[in-house]
């Protein structure tokens, strides 16, 4: 139990904290302002700059004059949008016996038509050992976390991608929009080199099949907390790994926070390449590439990346369509892609259902005569006392 009493003692001090905080990146904000505005006419250079200077920090590659901005064009109409997204109940080291589960769901929204849409979602209950050895051969002996991560996101992008097959029309145009990154930035923590290689190789394999069908993918990320952009700035005032990150003058800046102030709402900023090292395995034409959109609603509204594949990135038409349907979305969703809110619920799988499906492996193992355990502090955590 949380006592707010002993908590509200504490805030005095974390509110004079802050203060102090956000008037230094106040002052860091208003020297990359300064940064952003110069760079624009050197901005060939500093690309050439960034590329042979190799520096520590992730910094963005340069494709075009990143102080550009670009009003949304009109969204097509009629038009399909695909979306899905995932959620997972982990395996339990309390329960026995080993097995995981994910809910992938998978919509489908036909625009300017009576066509109904496709809402659902999969299930995937996972226990045989043959699995992980099927996937995995030799590399993994019981899925971990961190696996089950992976495997979700692997299973949300191949659903993107079958249900995009599903509800294809010809001659109608269509976007199919993931949420979160598509750079597998999680893999690499996985401290199994070999594992970690065979699933950005399956991971590249899915994307490579959007380009392979034409079907131009793209992702929203909420509220980034990204960098790449304001340490490409850094680059630019003279602070490669010179000084300590906490000592640079544009230390602690969040690339969102530059295009609050540059962008006007609905607009999105020049187009940025990632220049993440995971992303090597990629084909050179799938390697992410992602621009700012500043995204209107009524609490005030937010800036969010948009990332897309490079092919993506290089079509000025099929940028254009991914910028105003996202916009659309976020317009009907009130500051957040209605579909990808509407992927969220069929997916998301809630405590009370967690709690049932576990029942559920319990008495169908009773019922059958099997051997089922759960430890008391599992129990526990199940059936409160008090």
């Amino acid at each position: 139990m949380l006592d707010l009493h002993r908590l509200q003692r504490q805030f005095a001090d974390f509110n004079a904290y802050q203060s102090r905080e956000q008037a230094l990146l106040n002052t860091r904000l208003r020297a990359a302002l300064e940064a952003l505005a110069a760079c624009g006419p050197e901005w060939e250079a500093l690309r050439e700059r960034a590329e042979a200077a190799r520096p520590s920090r992730l910094v963005a590659r340069l494709r075009e004059d990143p102080t550009g901005c670009c009003e949304a064009p009109e969204r097509p109409t009629p038009l399909t949008v695909v979306a899905t997204d995932g959620s997972q109940i982990y395996p339990d080291r309390h329960v026995e016996p080993h097995c995981y589960l994910l809910n992938i769901s998978r919509i489908a929204f036909q625009y300017g038509t009576l066509e109904r849409p496709l809402m659902e979602s999969v299930p995937f209950f996972r226990y045989r050992r043959e699995d992980l050895e099927d996937e995995f051969s030799e590399l993994l002996e019981s899925a971990t976390a961190e696996v089950v991560s992976a495997l979700r996101d692997e299973f949300e992008l191949r659903a993107l991608l079958d249900v995009a097959r599903q509800a294809r029309i010809d001659g109608r145009p269509l976007v199919a929009l993931a949420d979160g990154t598509l750079i597998r930035w999680m893999i690499r923590r996985m401290q199994h080199r070999a594992l970690e290689d065979r699933l950005i190789d399956r991971y590249a394999a899915l994307l490579a099949d959007f380009q392979a069908e034409g079907i131009p993918l793209c992702s929203y990320v909420s509220m980034p907390a990204n960098t790449e952009v304001a340490n490409l700035l850094g680059l630019f005032v003279g602070e490669d790994d010179a000084p300590p990150p906490e000592e640079a003058a544009l230390a602690g800046l969040l690339d969102r926070w530059l295009f609050e102030q540059t962008l006007a709402p609905g607009e999105r900023s020049a187009v940025f390449e990632s220049a993440s090292h995971i992303q090597q395995d990629y084909a050179a034409q799938d390697r992410i590439c992602y621009f700012y959109l500043r995204v209107p609603a009524r609490g005030g509204g937010e800036v969010a990346r948009v990332e897309v594949p490079r092919w993506v990135a290089d079509d000025p038409d099929l940028l254009g369509r991914v910028h105003a349907t996202v916009l659309s979305e976020c317009a009907k969703g009130d500051g957040y892609p209605m579909i990808l809110a509407e992927a969220h619920e069929r997916a998301v799988i809630r405590a009370h259902e967690r709690g049932l499906f576990y029942e559920l492996i319990e008495r169908e193992m009773t019922t059958a005569g099997l051997r089922h355990a759960a430890s008391l502090k599992s129990a526990s955590k199940r059936r409160p006392a008090v």
